[in-house]
């Protein structure tokens, strides 16, 4: 029983020492508290700036000092495009700093019992006006503004807005640039604040400084186009022209079509007209063949140079420009024969011709009709083969009456018509025409056909045939068959 007593009082007495050992610690750490306590009523805690100053463990008067110091050794650093920086030194505007004792607050609000608590908080302060005041020569700024790069580029680029363009093949989203021209007014804003507040630094781009786009890559609008424009990307347009292929495909087709906004707020394509006629004019300029010369092999073997009269082919720019804008409305490839002689091939045309030869010039085929002013003489091929074989009688050049010459069509034929001109009215049994008020017709009144009968009694330019002969002609032609007359 005595052993227990003495090892309760043993415990008993290392309680004591553990309370007086803790006691201790507390008193000292109250008394170190309320030292830093004292200490930080006329200091600033660590952390703390003044207009972007570091003033920690400064007094007043230290944080006055470092206020003024600080400012003399002040500079702004502007960081541009492409990682280049300038700077604007305190000497270029010859700034100068006078600090009042109106912050006295500041230190206030950290010091006291709460020192430790503040010491975790933001402590970064802007001065009222007038406590901290900075003087520099506004013109002296504006002559070292005038002369910074990033305001004058020896290049200058402007903002470009993002769009979207046609790319090997594929619309896609070019995205927006950036200008490389600072606002000058903007920039010289920011510069006077900077300066006021000591701020250190300011990056032109993300203050928005530079010319700006207005349009970026994830403009909503500028998507919803693009999708619109993906229904056409594959499309091929192929015309066809003889035996030569105009294929349409989307590098040209982008250029006709713009992305609108419908009432339902919804993108669709629309045709741009004078896009569409531009091409249908270099069309017309390249297929359309009236009035080119054409090279005719005449009953002698021989080719000659017709260089005038209406055969040919020749667009309906109008209608074709309206027949190109629906089949792209269509968003389908499609391949046209525009020389197969359906309806649908005619309604491109004003004028239409046999065909196309391997090089994109006429083709008259091999049924025609020929005729020779100097011999007096025509002929009517048919499949290649010579079916009709006569003298004529043409019209007479003495009277100022020569029957024209050059590459014709057969326009239409009539049969019992009456042919009126400046005093008479003849009728005669088949009429031809294949050029204006000018055919062949039958001349019974004529007293014998060829030879050098047309120098006098020649008519007013018609091709006068025997009944015969005419009417053989008659049944043979049809309305766009070929006549050439040299």
């Amino acid at each position: 029983m005595k052993k227990k007593k003495r090892k309760a009082k043993r415990n008993k007495k290392k309680s004591y020492a553990g309370l007086i050992a803790f006691a201790v610690a507390l008193i000292v750490l109250v008394g170190m508290y309320s030292v830093a306590g004292v200490y930080f009523s006329t200091h600033f805690l660590p952390g703390t700036t003044l207009n972007n100053t570091d003033v920690s463990l400064l007094s007043i008067d230290g944080a006055k000092e470092m206020l003024v110091s600080s400012s003399e050794m002040y500079s702004l650093t502007l960081y541009e495009q492409d990682h280049h920086q300038e700077t604007i030194n305190s000497s270029d505007i010859e700034l100068k700093t006078s600090v009042s004792d109106d912050f006295n607050h500041i230190l206030d609000s950290e010091s006291g019992f709460l020192w430790l608590a503040n010491l975790f908080k933001d402590k970064s302060y802007t001065l009222d006006e007038g406590v901290l005041t900075y003087e520099y020569d506004e013109s002296l700024l504006g002559k070292v503004i005038d002369k910074l790069q990033c305001v004058k580029p020896q290049y200058p680029i402007e903002a470009k807005d993002a769009e979207l363009v046609l790319m090997n093949g594929e619309f896609k989203i070019v995205p927006e640039s950036v200008g490389n021209v600072a606002h000058r007014d903007d920039l010289e804003e920011k510069i006077k604040y900077a300066v006021e507040t000591q701020k250190h630094s300011i990056n032109l781009e993300a203050e928005g400084i530079y010319d700006m786009p207005k349009v970026k890559s994830d403009d909503e609008d500028l998507i919803a186009k693009k999708a619109a424009c993906d229904e056409i990307v594959d499309m091929v347009i192929t015309l066809k022209f003889g035996m030569k292929d105009e294929e349409i495909g989307i590098d040209t087709i982008a250029g006709w079509v713009k992305a609108e906004k419908n009432d339902d707020g919804a993108y669709e394509l629309k045709t741009i007209d004078k896009k569409v006629k531009a091409f249908v004019k270099t069309l017309a300029e390249e297929y359309d063949t009236v009035g080119k010369p054409k090279a005719f092999t005449t009953h002698t073997g021989d080719v000659i140079d017709i260089t005038t009269g209406d055969y040919g082919w020749l667009m309906d720019q109008d209608e074709a420009v309206k027949k190109l804008k629906k089949l792209v409305l269509a968003k389908k490839s499609v391949t046209v024969d525009l020389t197969e002689g359906t309806e649908q091939s005619v309604e491109w045309w004003l004028r239409t011709a046999v065909g196309y030869d391997a090089n994109g010039g006429d083709y008259y085929g091999t049924t025609y009709v020929e005729v020779s002013i100097a011999e007096q003489h025509m002929w009517m091929y048919q499949d290649g083969e010579i079916v009709l074989d006569t003298d004529v009688v043409t019209g007479n050049p003495n009277l100022g009456n020569d029957t024209p010459v050059g590459a014709f069509r057969i326009r239409y034929h009539q049969a019992n018509a009456i042919l009126r001109g400046p005093g008479y009215a003849t009728p005669v049994a088949y009429w031809m025409v294949f050029a204006d008020d000018v055919g062949f017709h039958d001349a019974t009144w004529q007293p014998y056909f060829g030879g050098q009968l047309y120098l006098s009694n020649g008519s007013h330019g018609c091709v006068n045939m025997p009944l015969d002969q005419a009417g053989y002609l008659f049944n043979l032609v049809y309305d766009g068959m070929p006549v050439f007359v040299y």
